[in-house]
């Protein structure tokens, strides 16, 4: 900081004039003046409001009459309105000061020379235009308005909406704030109409507003997105802008298809598996992808949670299945189980798709038994146990009436 403030004193010790007198002949010596600024730095990538002091060092000069500003020359420093800023009279030897309400974008020095325009007529006939310079230093400044933007990552090769957070932090409400956004032109383009009106924003208060772009295939992995607020705060004109890089990976699109159940009917209690092709249809492919059946009530999942499939291809199919256990209290019916397909894209960030499976669980055998008509009786209740006595006396009271009748024969 020190380095920085010794350099703007030494170049505001030798300022460069551009003067250009013009009247009838012959011109009287022109009012002798300075400018100068108690602004030593300005804020990156807001309004400054930069007052500009002008002094009238001579006791016997003309006075200057309807002084106008204005400013040029400076990378990335724009006036804000008309162009211009009215600055009055000024009388000699006094001094006034006038503020120039300019926009220094984030791509500006750290430290760059102003160049401050005056036009003024002295004498009633003669005009003056100078060009004055005042060295500033760039630096980094709270914002009265919070940028935020939401995603901060890109899929090529599609549309993204991206949403814009406007936080007012300030103490002041802000009104008429219209939001602009921009990306260049190699990387994608806008659906969204430009500007966005958003209107006004109490303190403390945030607005979110959502814009469309079209991000293309062949997009840069870092794209710079603008986002320029422009607003009222009450007294005067503001604008706030930020150039937000987004990451960009390719599209990855799952979808699935083939769905099938093994058995094809399966019963409650019994065990079965959903299989089904799992196809990227996207323009880059996935890593480290797994399934993971989301199951009902009274379903479960028959050994791990989750299936690994590894990485799958743009435009290649991958077989998966899972297998299931339904519950013995299951009731018959069709039941829709989602899958959840977890993977990574480009840039390893975690990523969700899903799968969505029906299964038809039917009769279980014991059900389908009766259904035909035909009762049977499991040996481990009590009344099997009785009706398989009866049996067994029945056998042997047919056995003793076979042997009797053998006798009676003889």
């Amino acid at each position: 900081m020190r380095v920085i403030m010794a350099l703007l004193t030494l170049f505001m010790a030798a300022p460069l004039a551009f003067a250009a007198l013009s009247g009838p002949s012959p011109i009287p010596a022109p009012p002798n003046f300075y400018i100068s600024s108690r602004a030593a730095m300005l804020c990156s990538g807001q309004v400054n409001n930069i007052p500009i002091n002008i002094m009238d060092s001579g006791a016997a000069s003309p006075q200057m009459q309807s002084v106008v500003l204005g400013i040029g020359g400076a990378k990335g420093v724009y006036l804000v309105g008309n162009g211009t800023v009215n600055a009055g009279n000024v009388n000699p030897n006094t001094s006034k000061t006038a503020y120039l309400p300019v926009f220094v974008g984030t791509n500006t020095s750290s430290l760059f020379s102003l160049g401050v325009s005056i036009n003024y007529y002295f004498d009633t006939l003669y005009s003056d235009s100078e060009t004055r310079n005042i060295t500033f230093a760039v630096g980094s400044c709270p914002s009265p308005l919070g940028i935020s933007v939401n995603p901060n990552s890109l899929a090529a090769g599609g549309i993204e909406n991206v949403s814009v957070s406007l936080s007012n932090v300030g103490r002041s409400a802000f009104s008429s704030v219209v939001l602009r956004m921009s990306l260049p032109g190699d990387d994608g383009a806008l659906l969204s109409r430009q500007p966005m009106l958003v209107g006004t924003i109490a303190p403390g208060v945030t607005r979110n507003i959502t814009g469309s772009l079209f991000v293309y295939k062949n997009a840069s992995q870092l794209v710079p997105l603008n986002v320029t607020a422009t607003f009222y705060n009450g007294t005067m004109l503001n604008q706030v802008s930020d150039n937000i890089e987004m990451l960009t990976s390719g599209r990855i699109n799952m979808t699935s298809s083939g769905f099938a159940t093994s058995p094809a009917l399966p019963s409650a209690g019994s065990i079965f598996s959903v299989s089904f092709v799992l196809t990227d249809i996207g323009t880059a492919g996935a890593s480290a992808v797994t399934a993971t059946p989301v199951l009902p009530a009274g379903f479960s999942s028959y050994g791990s949670n989750s299936v690994f499939i590894g990485d799958i291809g743009v435009d290649s199919q991958t077989p998966v299945t899972v297998s299931i256990e339904a519950d013995g209290s299951v009731k018959q019916g069709t039941y829709r189980i989602p899958i959840k397909l977890n993977y990574l894209n480009g840039i390893r960030q975690n990523m969700t798709a899903w799968a969505n499976a029906s299964v038809v669980i039917g009769a279980s055998a014991f059900n389908a038994t009766q259904a035909r008509g035909v009762r049977v009786v499991h040996p481990q209740t009590g009344g099997g146990i009785v009706v398989i006595a009866l049996l067994l006396a029945v056998i042997v009271l047919a056995v003793l009436f076979f042997r009797e009748r053998r006798r009676n024969r003889k």
